[in-house]
């Protein structure tokens, strides 16, 4: 709530439009696809830039498999929540209604691992284990607003780079903790459609 009205007070003495948008989601990579959802605000600082914060989810996508040992069979539940909150930065070309766009975010990306082992009938556990990590991430994007009067639908795609080890108190920030040729934990791709909402301001 503080980053929001922070980020409000900031917005009336640039280019006094604000956007806030909530989408879907779709993440492909880590092994895995996973549905998500998001959210994000933009503030335009002039009529090609806008600056903001987004956030986006994607719940545990839990795979199962089935195994046997030493006579009996087990269920093995596996799976990643990736939790990204980072801050954004967009340039727009052209004017309304129609604006393809290019973007940058970069922030934390919050991920756990979980691992889960019961026997198949479930009535026993044997094994269970949540592998909480952190890592400094960055993703380039590339989207398109169309504006429909103060809402508007968009979509974007980004590709996003992980680095470090994930250890909360040595977050890898290529080129100021370490090289900045610093080779990438994790990559992914992620899809949002979504609308926006458009408080002030003109037409970009």
């Amino acid at each position: 709530m503080a980053i929001v009205i922070g980020l409000t007070v900031f917005a009336s003495y640039s280019y006094s439009q604000v956007q806030i948008g909530l989408h879907g989601s779709r993440l492909e990579g880590t092994g895995s696809s996973q549905w998500g959802f998001g959210g994000n605000i933009k503030f335009l600082v002039a009529d090609k830039f806008a600056i903001g914060v987004a956030a986006r989810g994607y719940p545990k996508n839990m795979e199962s498999e089935t195994f046997n040992s030493g006579g009996n069979t087990y269920k093995m539940l596996h799976g990643n929540s990736i939790v990204p909150v980072t801050a954004s930065l967009d340039y727009y070309f052209g004017k309304a209604p129609v604006r393809p766009y290019l973007g940058l975010d970069a922030g934390a990306y919050f991920r756990q691992h979980i691992i889960s082992i019961t026997q198949n009938n479930g009535s026993s556990s044997y094994y269970n284990t949540s592998d909480k990590k952190t890592f400094f991430g960055a993703a380039p994007r590339a989207g398109l607003n169309i504006e429909l009067g103060p809402v508007g639908i968009f979509g974007q795609a980004g590709y996003n780079f992980l680095f470090g080890s994930g250890s909360k108190d040595d977050i890898t920030v290529p080129g100021i903790t370490t090289g900045i040729d610093t080779k990438p934990t994790d990559k992914f791709w992620t899809f949002d459609v979504g609308l926006f909402f458009k408080i002030g301001g003109k037409s970009m």
